[in-house]
């Protein structure tokens, strides 16, 4: 089928989907650049991602330190534009689950949405890769913790917020500006951008929000360029990449299409 569910004690299967999905095509730049978003609170059944490539999606869905293997260049060349959702059941069900246990959900529910309109068939192997291992910088970390709506007592604390992100590509070049985002989520942003695994050795465990500017190749003639990601990252968030190798689980593409219009 394709479709595979992360690990999980054996007591518990993802069985959720989408009821309803609409992808549709962009040419991925809009008034002041590319802006890329997603967003999908655990919680309920709500997906939303704007100008996604069928990459960032598999990485959604599988993981983003999965290294994704072979597959066709529109997969990380044509953007979508990407709302799914299902009943109130769904969203019911999703309410009751351990924060764990409605992230694994939301994959699954993105895995079989891929395997249903992308056709995707995929299989995982282990290899020993390549990567980087994220720590603490000389002086710590500068991430500040998510700050909870003041405005509104009764919002969630940051940690059943969901994460919310936010890309915006110009001259200098790309600049995420993320709010209440865990290490798992920033080592998934930082691992797209290597496009290599990353490990997490930060000891960081809570919800942090950020700015982070850095350099990409469309900006490197430009004399006010903003630094590489790897020195973005040690000066505006106060950690560090060093390359490593480990065994992780590779994604491969045995076989996907391009989704039919809605």
């Amino acid at each position: 089928t394709g479709v595979q569910t992360c690990a999980l004690p054996i007591y518990y299967v993802p069985t959720l989907t989408f009821d309803v999905a609409s992808i549709r095509e962009t040419n991925g730049v809009q008034s002041g650049g590319l802006r890329v978003g997603v967003s999908s609170p655990p919680h309920t059944s709500k997906f939303t991602a704007t100008n996604f490539t069928a990459k960032m999606l598999l990485q959604a869905a599988y993981g983003w330190d999965a290294p994704i293997s072979t597959g066709p260049d529109w997969m990380n060349q044509t953007y979508f534009n990407i709302e799914a959702k299902s009943d109130p059941f769904v969203d019911a069900q999703l309410a009751k689950l351990t924060d764990d246990q409605a992230r694994a959900e939301k994959q699954h529910m993105l895995q079989a949405l891929l395997a249903d309109r992308f056709h995707l068939k995929s299989h995982l192997e282990t290899k020993e890769s390549s990567g980087y291992a994220l720590s603490l910088a000389k002086g710590g970390t500068k991430l500040q913790q998510a700050k909870a709506d003041m405005d509104d007592p009764s919002r969630p604390p940051p940690a059943n917020q969901g994460v919310d992100v936010q890309a915006h590509g110009g001259r200098q070049g790309l600049e995420f500006v993320v709010h209440s985002a865990p290490m798992r989520a920033i080592i998934g942003m930082l691992s797209s951008q290597v496009e290599a695994p990353v490990l997490d050795r930060t000891g960081l465990t809570g919800y942090y929000d950020f700015t982070l500017q850095f350099g990409r190749d469309w900006s490197a003639s430009d004399p006010e360029s903003w630094p590489s990601i790897f020195t973005a990252v040690q000066e505006q968030l106060g950690l560090k990449l060093e390359s490593t190798k480990a065994p992780v689980p590779n994604l491969i593409i045995d076989h996907v299409e391009r989704p039919s219009e809605n």
